[in-house]
C-alpha cells in the first residue's frame, strides 16, 4: 500500500472511497468537508440522524455516492469527541478506515480524516498514528494459505492535509509510523508461525539478519560451557538445541541512556514432563512472543536512530518431554552460580530468563533493565487479555512505561513485587526453587527474576501473558499474535 499527502484540501481528486471525519457527534465542517456533503445531498445525514449515529472513536457508516461524488462510496468515521481524542483514537479511525476500504475492495482512498484533529495533535505525530493504525489494521498472516488472492487489498491510501506545512510534517510521520507499523507486523508474523518452521537456531538466524547491530549467538555447546544450565536445562527434551542471543546497538555520537531489553523466546512450551493440558498447548507457539518483540525493537533501532544505546538478548529454546528432558526435583545452576531447584517443568520461562539477566548483569553496566515475558497463566487471571503486568524495582521506569503504554493503546498495570511471598521459594536441597505458594503466580514469578538482577538495578518485569494473543479480533489486530509493547518500547526510548 502507498500512502501519500494531499495539501490542497479543495483537490481531492477521485477513488473507490472517500473518509469523512465525524467528530463531536456531527461531520466536521471543514470547508472541504462541506462542499462534499452539499454535493452529496442531504439524504445519508438524515439516516445516520435516524440510527442515532453518535461518532464514536472507530464507529462509522458507509453509503453509496450513487455518482455525486468521485467515488464511489463514502464513510463517516467517528473520531468521538474532541475533548478526549488522543492518538489512539487516529489509529482506530485508521484502521477501521482501512479494513472498510478492504471490505469493498476499494483500491484508493482518500481520507479528510487529518482536517478534523489537526490542533490535536502535532501533524508528525498523527501522520504516524494514521499509518500505524491503517498498517496494522491491514495486517493478515496468510502464509500457510494454499490460495492467496493477489489482487486484493488496498493500493493508495491519500491523506488530505489543511496546508503544505502541515502536509510535510504528516507525511515525515506516516514514513515513521509505516516503518514501526511494519516492524510490529514482523513480530507478529514470528508469533504465528508454527512452531516447527521457527526452532530456537531460527530465532538467532534472524537476529543476525539485522543490520546496524553487533551480534552474538550463543550455541548449546557454547551455553553449556559458559554455565547457563537453567536455559540449557530447558531445551534438554527437544532435538532442538538452545540458543542465547545477544544484540547491540549504539548510536552515533552522545548516548543518552543505556538500556537492556530481555525476551523469553520459548518457541514452543508442552510444560516439559510437567505436562499441560492439550487444550492450553494449542497457542503454545506465542510462547516466544518476548523474544519477537525484541527482535522487532532491535531491527527498528538503525532505522529510528534513537540516541539511545540498546542492549537485546534472547534466551530461546524448545520445552519438550521427551527421554532426555529434565525431571521435576533436578537441580540446575544458573549463569550466576545460584542453583535452582526445578520443582515444576512448566515453570519454565523464569530459568530461561535466569541465564539473561545473569549474563546481562555480570558483563554489561546499563540505566535501565526491562524483560518481557508470557510468563504466567496468573497474570491472564488476574488483569484479562489487555493488560500487561509490570513489577519491578523503579518505580520510575514503571509510571514511564505505564504512561508511554496508554499513549500507544498498550495498557500496563503494575501489580506489587511482595518481597512477603520469596520466602515460599526457598528450596530444602537448592538456593531457590522455581516455583512459590499456590497464589499470587505473577508476583512469584517476577521475585524469583529478581534473584538474577543486581540489588541496585533499575528493572521492570513485563509479563504479556494476556496480550501477547488476541483470541478475537480487537482495535488494530486480528486474532493471533499481537506484537506487544513494540511501539511502547520505541516511543519510551525517543523519550530518554
Amino acid at each position: 500500500m502507498k500512502f501519500s499527502v494531499e495539501s490542497r484540501p479543495s483537490s481531492l481528486g477521485s477513488g473507490d472511497l472517500l473518509v469523512l471525519p465525524f467528530l463531536d457527534e456531527k461531520p466536521f465542517s471543514h470547508p472541504a468537508i462541506v462542499a462534499a456533503l452539499k454535493k452529496l445531498g442531504q439524504a445519508p445525514l438524515q439516516l445516520l440522524k435516524k440510527e442515532e449515529f453518535k461518532g464514536e472513536a472507530g464507529d462509522s457508516r458507509l453509503f453509496a455516492t450513487h455518482g455525486k461524488l468521485p467515488f464511489d462510496y463514502v464513510l463517516f468515521m467517528g473520531l468521538g469527541s474532541a475533548k478526549k481524542a488522543n492518538l489512539e483514537s487516529l489509529r482506530k479511525a485508521a484502521s477501521k478506515s482501512a479494513q472498510a476500504a478492504e471490505k469493498i475492495k476499494a483500491k484508493k482512498v482518500v481520507s479528510l480524516l487529518p482536517l478534523a484533529l489537526d490542533k490535536k495533535a502535532s501533524a508528525q505525530e498523527a501522520g504516524q498514528a494514521y499509518a500505524e493504525g491503517a498498517v496494522l489494521g491491514l495486517y493478515r498472516f496468510d502464509k500457510y494459505k494454499s490460495k492467496k488472492d493477489k489482487d486484493q487489498g488496498l493500493k493508495e491510501l491519500r491523506y488530505v492535509l489543511p496546508d503544505a506545512k502541515a502536509g510535510k510534517a504528516f507525511q515525515s510521520g506516516l514514513k515513521v509510523g509505516e516503518k514501526i507499523a511494519e516492524g510490529v507486523n514482523y513480530a507478529r508474523d514470528l508469533v504465528n508461525t508454527p512452531a516447527r518452521d521457527k526452532p530456537p537456531e531460527f530465532l538467532g538466524r534472524e537476529a543476525k539478519k539485522i543490520r546496524g547491530l553487533r551480534t552474538k549467538v550463543f550455541n548449546h555447546r557454547q551455553l553449556k560451557s559458559i554455565g547457563m544450565g537453567a536455559l540449557y536445562g530447558v531445551g534438554m527434551g527437544s532435538p532442538e538445541p538452545p540458543v542465547f542471543v545477544e544484540m547491540h546497538y549504539r548510536p552515533k555520537g552522545r548516548v543518552k541512556k543505556r538500556i537492556a531489553i530481555v525476551g523469553k523466546g520459548i518457541t514452543f512450551d508442552s510444560g516439559g514432563l510437567s505436562l499441560k493440558p492439550a487444550k492450553s498447548m494449542e497457542t503454545m507457539k506465542d510462547d516466544m512472543s518476548g523474544a519477537a518483540t525484541v527482535l522487532a525493537v532491535m531491527g527498528l533501532l538503525p532505522f529510528l536512530k534513537l540516541p539511545v544505546e540498546v542492549f537485546g538478548y534472547i534466551a530461546s529454546a524448545e520445552n519438550m518431554p521427551d527421554g532426555g528432558a529434565q525431571r521435576p526435583g533436578d537441580v540446575v545452576k544458573a549463569y550466576n552460580g545460584k542453583t535452582i531447584e526445578v520443582l515444576n517443568t512448566d515453570a519454565e520461562g523464569r530459568l530461561a530468563l535466569a541465564d539473561a539477566l545473569s549474563y546481562l548483569t555480570k558483563n554489561r553496566k546499563v540505566d535501565y533493565i526491562i524483560d518481557i515475558a508470557t510468563l504466567t497463566g496468573a497474570a491472564l487471571v488476574a488483569l484479562g487479555d489487555l493488560y500487561t503486568a509490570a513489577l519491578g524495582t523503579d518505580a520510575d521506569l514503571i509510571q514511564k512505561l505505564k504512561e508511554t503504554g496508554e499513549e500507544c493503546g498498550e495498557k500496563i498495570w503494575e501489580l506489587p513485587l511482595a518481597e512477603e511471598y520469596a520466602e515460599e521459594m526457598k528450596s530444602n536441597v537448592a538456593d531457590i526453587q522455581n516455583i512459590g505458594g499456590p497464589y499470587g503466580g505473577t508476583i512469584n514469578g517476577a521475585l524469583f527474576l529478581k534473584n538474577f538482577v543486581a540489588e541496585d538495578a533499575k528493572w521492570v518485569h513485563l509479563d504479556i501473558a494476556g496480550p501477547s494473543w488476541a483470541n478475537k479480533p480487537w482495535a488494530y489486530s486480528p486474532k493471533g499474535g499481537t506484537g506487544i509493547m513494540v511501539r511502547t518500547f520505541l516511543r519510551l526510548f525517543s523519550k530518554f
